[in-house]
């Protein structure tokens, strides 16, 4: 979610590093003012202003500065080189948000959130976010350098990381997919990002900065923890992350209005180079950060963790209303850091994989084989349905006959559930509850009587929710197909 604003200028300045010495061979300044209104924030948005950049150019240089108003007006920043504008242009040359008054772009390195590389000459457009405008309207003055440098162009490369799997063997790996670094609005860089959660003993990561991938530039030296590449695509009618989108200018553009159709091209094209879509904290109370777009087929997940308490259990309705509706969505829970002392993985998910790579965390999130759990330590409980023999596990289908009973046990033996309780949750409504008694073995029977879904909610002692499962779909209809947690399960 969109934190508040604090200024990170000298962060970004520290993050760019030393040019050479020798000083430019030539700079030039512009300096150019534009007025916008309340009108142009909720009919355009986003708001284009050019400028000239000369053959041979090495660097380039933006500021801008602005009324803030008490925070009645807050401009975003990012930058498109010669090209069209049009939604998904390769143009784009990063992003920043509100986070930076300044950013540098050069052949040889930029800021955080933007990409070095050649700089074309031509036309390029500094991108105005037009997030709040107050009423008497705002001025924004740019300064535009562009300076020849002696610098020696080299091929973008981006930072190598450990060769994948990490680790084999099918288990319950323990890790967060929404967070952020100093190449958005974060505080740490990636590899303190990947030390802290080192820390945590967490599994793996995915690091999702506001609208760029530009954090597959810094080295990460952190053996054992798999970091999965990824964006927080941040619309004006919501945010979504996209995991797994690797590759060097890689991102997910974020100019879609609520209502406009281009949500769905947009996630359509990022599922095709295999990346993974999930609605992010769908109900919230910042501005433009609650989801406003339909939800196109290639949604694979949900934020049900994430916020306030009346904002989870607006999103678990959310999410249970496009279960109901034969959406099988995946549901997770982040915590969406951005800063502090808090833990990365309060809350945080277990997801069982055959093994630790992206590839296999991505397969694993896909088919639902996800716990929410309300943190990075505690032991997911285990959970197995049955019936006439069969059994499935979190993800699977179990296929009844009518009338047919069904047992569904539980098994939470770790001390952090001792004084709890479990719920058991048909098509979303909590229909049983049982005591975590000192075995952990809980155990619900039912009968079949209708197609539907269940999952299990698990309560501390004190009421708070602590285990959220995904969940196991019940049909009518007798099949068979082995399961990937050995056994076999009914589809």
């Amino acid at each position: 979610m969109r934190q508040a604003r604090t200024a990170l200028v000298a962060v970004a300045l520290a993050a760019i590093p030393t040019r050479p010495t020798s000083g430019p061979v030539g700079t030039s300044a512009e300096v150019i003012t534009r007025h916008f209104t309340p009108r142009d924030q909720q009919v355009a948005r986003y708001m284009y202003v050019p400028f000239d950049v000369p053959r041979d150019t090495s660097r380039i240089g933006v500021s801008f500065r602005y009324d803030r108003a008490d925070g009645a007006n807050v401009i975003d920043l990012g930058l498109f080189e010669p090209g069209p504008l049009t939604l998904g242009t390769t143009a784009f040359r990063g992003w920043s948000g509100g986070a930076r008054d300044g950013i540098s772009v050069g052949i040889d390195q930029a800021s955080p959130g933007y990409w070095p590389g050649p700089l074309p000459d031509g036309q390029w457009r500094v991108a105005l976010g037009l997030y709040k405008v107050a009423s008497a309207g705002v001025d924004v003055t740019l300064t535009i350098e562009t300076s020849r440098d002696p610098v020696t162009a080299s091929p973008l490369k981006l930072a190598a990381r450990q060769p994948e799997p990490i680790r084999t063997g099918a288990r319950w790996y323990s890790g967060v997919l929404h967070t952020h670094t100093v190449h958005s609005d974060g505080e740490l860089t990636p590899q303190q990002l990947a030390d802290k959660a080192v820390g945590e003993k967490l599994d793996f990561i995915a690091i999702t900065d506001h609208n760029n991938t530009t954090h597959q530039l810094a080295p990460i030296d952190a053996p054992g923890l798999l970091v999965i590449p990824g964006e927080e695509v941040t619309t004006p009618g919501g945010h979504f992350n996209v995991w797994g989108l690797d590759g060097a200018r890689a991102h997910v553009d974020f100019r879609i209005l609520p209502g406009t159709p281009g949500i769905s091209d947009v996630m359509r094209t990022a599922t095709a180079r295999g990346a993974l879509v999930s609605i992010n904290h769908p109900v919230a109370d910042c501005l433009a950060c609650s989801w406003t777009h339909q939800v196109p087929d290639t949604v694979s997940a949900i934020e049900i963790a994430n916020g306030t308490a009346v904002a989870r259990q607006q999103a678990m309705t959310m999410w249970d209303v496009l279960l109901r509706g034969e959406r099988r969505i995946t549901a997770v829970g982040e915590s969406d850091w951005h800063r502090g002392n808090v833990p990365l993985s309060v809350p945080s998910v277990r997801v069982f994989a055959p093994e630790l790579s992206t590839r296999a965390i991505l397969a694993a999130i896909r088919a639902r084989r996800v716990i929410v759990m309300a943190d990075g330590s505690t032991p997911p409980p285990t959970v197995v349905a049955r019936a006439g023999g069969q059994q499935a596990r979190i993800g699977d289908d179990l296929q009844i006959r009518p009338g047919e009973p069904f047992t569904v046990a539980v098994d939470a033996a770790a001390a952090q559930y001792r004084g709890g309780r479990v719920a058991f949750v048909w098509n979303g409504e909590a229909i049983a509850s049982e005591p975590v008694p000192e075995s952990g073995h809980v155990e619900f029977e039912r009968f079949g009587h209708a197609d539907g879904y269940l999952r299990l909610h698990v309560f501390k002692a004190d009421g708070t929710p602590l285990a959220i499962t995904n969940p196991i779909f019940v049909t009518m209809t007798p099949s068979r197909l082995e399961s990937p947690y050995g056994g076999s399960a009914k589809r």
